[in-house]
């Protein structure tokens, strides 16, 4: 391979319950008790059509959304990079193109990258609505691989979400699960690359 594209939360950081929590405390607020695992179904997906499954109008919408990024914020301090992951992206830059593509939006992209440092890195960077649509359609794969001058041949999407499986399979480009956050699932399928660790990756260079 010579182009890696990866998802962020729950590929690169191990930042799912972050989120998580984030939002059951957020909806508390609104009077919705939700379960955790009844609410994993907004991994991977914007915010703009998640709040709305949750009951949201498109004009409440901005608030809770700010609401649930402060809530989340009370979490940040468990969030880190995967074991392993850090050093296999160095080694992975050394001779390939790297992207990220990524259900954030540009300032919350900017909020992690002051802290993870994802810009130093990869390559480029799709956040939500630089493409014409977002994941799940394949169309941030397909602008993140032209600008790294990539190929479907040569090109993998690694990812978690069910989301991040049909934006690759959209566009065309062998989809590798990240395992160490989503067991291996029949709806993912085809999974060109189960990945047991990070480091699996450097077997495909």
């Amino acid at each position: 391979m010579q182009t890696y594209i990866f998802d962020i939360d729950g590929t690169l950081i191990d930042s799912v319950g972050m989120y998580l929590d984030g939002l059951q405390k957020t909806l508390r607020r609104y009077g919705k008790d939700y379960a955790k695992e009844d609410l994993t179904f907004t991994n991977g997906i914007p915010a703009t059509e998640s709040l709305p499954e949750l009951g949201f109008t498109s004009e409440e919408i901005p608030e809770v959304f700010d609401q649930w990024s402060q809530d989340s914020a009370q979490f940040a301090d468990e969030v880190d990079y995967f074991p392993g992951v850090k050093d296999v992206l160095v080694q992975l830059h050394q001779h390939s193109k790297l992207g990220i593509v990524t259900s954030k939006d540009a300032q919350q992209f900017a909020e992690d990258d002051a802290v993870f440092h994802f810009s130093d890195l990869v390559d480029t960077v799709v956040v939500a609505g630089d493409a014409k649509r977002n994941k799940p359609f394949g169309d941030p794969i397909v602008l993140a691989m032209e600008r790294l001058g990539g190929s479907p041949e040569n090109t993998v999407f690694v990812g978690d979400t069910i989301a991040d499986a049909q934006a690759a399979h959209d566009a065309e480009v062998p989809f590798a699960l990240a395992t160490w956050t989503t067991p291996v699932n029949p709806a993912f399928e085809p999974i060109a690359y189960p990945l047991d660790t990070p480091a699996d990756l450097l077997k495909l260079s």
